[in-house]
């Protein structure tokens, strides 16, 4: 079980990272099995594949998005996060809030993580990043 502080320090690597736009820092945060659900409904990401593409989705065809994080609850080795991320899609910007739940493994690695948000009315996300139907 990893400490409070691993959780804490992985999680503000994470945010830090990403918005610092840090491919390299960012990447060594996630431990070689790592698991995207991002978002929840949409297919599984697993290994270091997913954390390349992750990245590449996010910021392809020169977009950025700035991470905050506005709430943060730690219990164990998971987190609990109200994140609002703002960027643009197609030129427009965005703003999306939504839940991010991160576990930490022993080696204070993110080993999981797990997000709940909808894109506003009206914006479509990349592909990577949709919900599988269940229709």
């Amino acid at each position: 079980m990893p400490t409070k502080d691993q959780v804490e320090n992985a999680i503000n690597e994470h945010f830090d990272a990403w918005n610092a736009m840090d491919q390299e820092r960012w990447s060594a945060n996630f431990s070689d099995d790592i698991v995207f659900e991002d978002p929840y409904g949409g297919p599984l990401k697993t290994g270091r594949d997913a954390v390349k593409h992750s990245w590449e989705n996010s910021f392809k065809d020169g977009a950025v998005w700035k991470l905050e994080p506005l709430l943060t609850q730690i219990c164990l080795d998971q987190a609990a996060l109200v994140v609002r991320s703002t960027g643009s899609v197609k030129g427009k910007p965005v703003t999306l809030e939504g839940i991010e739940i991160y576990t930490v493994n022993d080696q204070g690695k993110v080993c999981h993580i797990r997000t709940y948000f909808n894109p506003p009315e009206g914006f479509e996300l990349d592909p990577y990043f949709s919900q599988v139907s269940k229709d």
